[in-house]
C-alpha cells in the first residue's frame, strides 16, 4: 500500500513539473525580447509587418541625438520605412533597406542623419514619440538648408557656401557700379575716386 501511495505522489511531482516547464516555454515563446535583451524570432513568425521600435537618431552636424519610440515597417527581414505619427514616413528613398532579422540595425539617410533601430513587440501603435523624432528632424533640415538654393549648410551659416560665394560677388559689383557711377548724371566714371565722369567735369569747368 505504502509503494501504490508512493508512487502515485511521484505521477503528481512529475506531472506538475512538466506543466511548469511548458508554461515557461510557452511564454518565453511569445515574447519579441529574452532576458538579457536579445532578439527572439519566433519559429512560426515571419520578420514581416509592423513593430514598435527603439529609434535612436543623431545628426552629426549639429550633435543633436535623442532616442524616440515608434513604428517601423519589416518586410522579409529587412527595415523599408519608420513612420511618423501624422501619416508622413521615412523610406527607402531616403535610405537602403537594412537587415534587421537580428532585431537591431543602423543606417545613414540621404541628409547623412545616423539611426539605429532596435525591434520590439510586432503590432504597431507606438506613437508617443513619433512627433517628437519629426520635429527634430524638421527642425536640424530647417537649421542645415540654405533658404536660397536649398542646398546643404553648415547649422551655424545663413547660407551655403556656393550662395555666400554668390552674394559676396553680387556684392562687389554692386559696390563697384556705385564707385563708377557719375553723381552729376549718372553715366560711367573711369575713376572711383572721382565724384563727376570727364563729360560733367568738363561742363563745370566751361560754365
Amino acid at each position: 500500500m505504502k509503494k501504490i501511495y508512493f508512487l502515485f505522489l511521484l505521477l503528481i511531482l512529475l506531472g506538475c513539473k512538466k506543466s511548469s516547464t511548458t508554461d515557461s516555454t510557452d511564454s518565453s515563446s511569445t515574447s519579441l525580447w529574452s532576458s538579457n535583451d536579445d532578439f527572439i524570432l519566433n519559429d512560426d513568425e515571419d520578420l514581416n509587418g509592423t513593430y514598435c521600435a527603439e529609434v535612436e537618431y543623431y545628426n552629426p552636424s549639429t550633435g543633436t541625438r535623442s532616442t524616440y519610440e515608434l513604428d517601423v515597417e519589416v518586410e522579409n527581414g529587412y527595415l523599408v520605412q519608420i513612420d511618423w505619427p501624422n501619416g508622413g514616413w521615412l523610406d527607402e528613398t531616403h535610405f537602403s533597406s537594412e537587415d534587421i532579422s537580428s532585431g537591431e540595425c543602423s543606417f545613414t539617410s540621404d541628409r547623412g542623419y545616423q539611426y539605429t533601430v532596435t525591434l520590439g513587440e510586432k503590432g504597431g501603435g507606438c506613437y508617443s514619440d513619433g512627433r517628437r523624432l519629426q520635429n527634430a528632424v524638421n527642425e536640424d533640415v530647417e537649421n542645415t538648408t540654405c533658404p536660397k538654393c536649398g542646398d546643404e549648410k553648415d547649422e551655424y551659416d545663413t547660407y551655403c557656401n556656393s550662395c555666400k560665394r554668390k552674394i559676396e560677388d553680387e556684392e562687389q559689383e554692386r559696390q563697384n557700379k556705385i564707385e563708377h557711377t557719375c553723381t552729376s548724371c549718372g553715366g560711367y566714371k573711369f575713376s572711383s575716386f572721382d565724384d563727376l565722369c570727364n563729360n560733367c567735369k568738363r561742363r563745370e569747368e566751361e560754365e
